[in-house]
């Protein structure tokens, strides 16, 4: 398919849209052969299930027909926020993977050969990290016909990689993160008078505590019901002021210029729904963000940038 000349920016809410949103971007021809992901990101995400319930590998093989409708529901009922990456190394999407961390998570710089692969090329059961010989038996690899090989880094934003193309893939909470989110989740139901009399007996079984759940049961109009949420733990949070973000921002534009990153495709996500990015933040990031990568793509010869809004508050 032609594609046009301006690189688009995807924006989502949440992470695991990502791997749908490549693959949109691999069908209107910005991706033409497995790229370098330059991950930046509170999180490496480089989780993955050993097993799908559907292939990752849509089943016509081709572009055409149900090829995103395919993906977009696999995205959705296969792929947890943070295990997109490695299948889409595995579908070749992806080549190498660059991690990389805010300055206030502390993290060292790492790197190490991973690889990844499917039970028969199917694409259902997977294997990673398969001990891979040059002079390895044959038949591994009639088992295994699809395993990919990649670099996988975890690196600081000044040690970025130099003069490549890239899918550039920026989740705002690297730029403000609640790592505690399950203190913010809740959920209320509706019982019946008979389960909220024997409510004392429930609180006293002893496997209650093992849950990691605390309840609660209130009555209201006639109504009864039972609140259940996580057991709070110590708030772990990088809370900046608006000032750092903006300055954060535009290090790393600067970054990204210096150090010669190419974009075919950015994806943008806004980890609002998780609360990985706290919802105060959320929109001051983003509008930043996009004016600071729409300058940066402006300034590449033939390049420009079109934004393609997937929240859920709507198109923009």
């Amino acid at each position: 398919m032609e594609t046009t000349a301006k690189v688009p920016i995807y924006t989502f809410d949440e992470h695991n849209q990502a791997f749908y949103f490549w693959h949109e971007a691999k069908r209107d021809g910005f991706i033409n052969t497995p790229l370098d992901l330059l991950h930046i990101d509170a999180h490496d995400d480089m989780g993955c299930s050993d097993r799908f319930a559907t292939s990752l590998y849509c089943p016509d093989g081709s572009e055409r027909g149900t090829y995103l409708e395919y993906y977009r529901s696999f995205a959705e009922n296969e792929l947890s926020i943070a295990g997109f990456i490695q299948p889409a190394v595995l579908c070749r999407v992806i080549g190498n993977v660059y991690f990389v961390y805010p300055a206030w998570r502390r993290f060292k710089p790492a790197r190490r050969k991973m690889n990844i692969c499917s039970a028969f090329g199917e694409g259902t059961i997977l294997k990673r990290n398969l001990v891979v010989k040059g002079d390895i038996d044959p038949r591994v690899f009639l088992a295994y016909p699809d395993l990919a090989r990649f670099n996988y880094a975890m690196l600081p934003m000044e040690k970025i990689p130099r003069n490549r193309k890239v899918i550039l893939d920026i989740d705002l909470d690297f730029f403000a993160c609640r790592d505690t989110v399950r203190n913010n989740y809740g959920y209320e139901l509706e019982i019946s008078a008979r389960q909220f009399k024997a409510k004392e007996a429930f609180l006293a079984d002893r496997s209650i505590p093992f849950a990691g759940l605390d309840f609660s049961f209130s009555e209201r109009n006639g109504k009864y019901f039972v609140q259940i949420a996580p057991r709070k733990v110590r708030d772990e949070a990088h809370l900046p002021s608006r000032d750092e973000i903006s300055s954060e921002i535009r290090t790393l534009m600067s970054t990204l210029s210096t150090r010669g990153i190419r974009p075919a495709v950015v994806t943008v996500c806004r980890s609002c729904v998780s609360g990985y990015c706290p919802k105060e933040y959320v929109d001051i990031i983003e509008s930043e963000l996009l004016r600071g990568l729409e300058g940066l793509l402006a300034g590449q010869a033939g390049a420009g940038a079109i934004v393609k809004d997937h929240c859920e508050r709507g198109t923009r």
